[in-house]
């Protein structure tokens, strides 16, 4: 016997509930930390067969452009099913055909614009519109260490690394708790969030200050000056970049951002981590350093079904459409 169940807070997710889930981000801590510092209407469905846990899904409410990969003004009220603070790991987990459940009940109680984002399996686009989102970047660390790394990148791609070095040499890169996070720190955040193609929702001051101790915030320093910063996060087999900011005016002098960026795959290799998840932003100077680009994929639904209809017709407009250069940094064989 199936059971669908809507649970209002998560407060009062069941026990089996983390571990069912796939990732740190969809676990009961950190959405307890998002529901106090990011509020917007969360709630949670699951799944049950037999009275046995088979998935689960977070829903929460935004106001978005429907089109914001081709940067038209669209504002529209979305149920989004996703993790409520921009990271690519996906809303909804659990046995397969538990998901298409879970997608089929939620997009029917959920009066409105349904967007089902950072699927990881292409959806057949059958019931939903469909189409692809921001791809994640990650690194395959088969290094052994910071050197190993370097010496393994194409002549080109190293020759670019040495030259990132020489340009952050008098800038200092420190490691403290989030409890360690400034006014400065946030308004390099809003730096970036405006510049941002892809635009979810604001995050607050709060929201970092308060993060759970497992994170890391690296800072870079130009003597006292604060150039840029990032957040990451180690969890399981992986080593997540989280967010970040940056002093753009004084970016380009330094090469703040990808200091940053070298920072946190050197870290990731340090600790071992099997993968390096670097995010879904800045596609290009990633994969220069090694990423690669994973496909992540969404789905929408409209309870009006001339609505659902106009969607689906206009589904090539909501999906992410770059063209990626075929950029392979590391030597073959190795990564």
């Amino acid at each position: 016997m199936v059971e669908i169940k809507h649970i209002p807070d998560s407060n009062h997710l069941p026990s089996a509930w983390d571990e069912l889930a796939d990732h740190y981000f969809q676990q009961t801590k950190f959405l307890l930390h998002t529901e106090k510092y990011n509020p917007c209407h969360q709630r949670y469905y699951i799944c049950l067969e037999n009275e046995k846990l088979v998935s689960a899904a977070i829903v929460y409410s935004l106001q978005l452009d429907i089109f914001t990969f081709v940067n038209i003004k669209s504002p529209i009220k979305m149920h989004i099913v996703g993790i409520p603070c921009s990271v690519s790991n996906p809303g909804i987990f659990g046995s397969k055909v538990g998901m298409e459940a879970l997608k089929k009940h939620i997009a029917k109680v959920e009066k409105g614009f349904v967007l089902f984002l950072n699927l990881k399996e292409k959806p057949d686009g059958a019931f939903f519109a469909s189409g692809k989102t921001l791809p994640t970047m990650v690194l395959k660390n088969q290094f052994l260490k910071w050197d190993n790394y370097v010496a393994l990148l194409r002549s080109n791609y190293r020759r670019r690394l040495h030259i990132i070095t020489k340009a952050t040499k008098d800038l200092r890169f420190q490691k403290i708790t989030c409890a360690g996070f400034t006014d400065e720190m946030y308004k390099q955040y809003l730096e970036v969030y405006k510049k941002s193609s892809g635009k979810l929702e604001k995050l607050g001051f709060n929201f970092f200050k308060n993060l759970p101790p497992e994170f890391i915030l690296t800072v870079c320093f130009n003597h006292d000056s604060i150039m840029g910063w990032n957040i990451a996060l180690q969890n399981q087999n992986k080593y997540y970049f989280f967010l970040g900011g940056v002093n753009y005016k004084l970016n380009k002098i330094h090469s703040t951002y990808l200091g940053l960026l070298s920072t946190l795959i050197k870290d990731g290799i340090e600790k071992r981590a099997e993968f390096i998840e670097l995010g879904q932003t800045a596609e290009i100077p990633k994969m220069r350093m090694g990423g690669k680009p994973e496909p992540l994929y969404m789905e929408a639904h409209h309870s009006s079904k001339i609505l659902h209809s106009l969607i689906k017709i206009c589904s090539p407009l909501l999906e992410y459409r770059q063209k990626l250069e075929n950029t392979n940094a590391i030597k073959e064989g190795i990564a």
